[in-house]
């Protein structure tokens, strides 16, 4: 699937149990998508260096495959393996266009009026 357009975005969801990696087109369309429970890894290896290491290689591998060079990265979720996953993204053949971090912070939201008391 070669396309004129040469950039895609990648997601990365990092979850407590499992990580996520998602290829979309600019206008959002899903690729490809895969997961580090879906290569027969159980409970809690599969948040480990080794497998995530393996995943990011196959997933830059399958990017490959499809005929494209640049990659917007958008990163969810709270995990010190980001840092991890980064690099080894980068030192892969890929072009890194943007790296966006959207991790979303629960704040408990806005105070709740007090009751009336009659």
């Amino acid at each position: 699937m070669k396309t004129d357009n040469k950039s895609i975005i990648l997601t990365i969801l990092f979850t407590s149990n499992n990580i996520l990696y998602s290829l979309t087109s600019l206008t959002g369309n899903v690729i490809f998508w895969t997961s580090t429970g879906s290569k027969k890894t159980k409970g809690t290896k599969k948040i480990t260096i080794i497998t995530i290491s393996t995943a990011t290689k196959f997933i830059t591998k399958r990017i490959v495959e499809l005929g494209y060079t640049y990659v917007h990265i958008k990163l969810k979720g709270f995990k010190k393996i980001k840092k991890i996953a980064l690099k080894y993204l980068k030192t892969s053949k890929l072009h890194i266009l943007s790296i966006c971090d959207n991790s979303s912070l629960a704040h408990n939201g806005c105070k709740q009026p007090k009751i009336r008391r009659i």
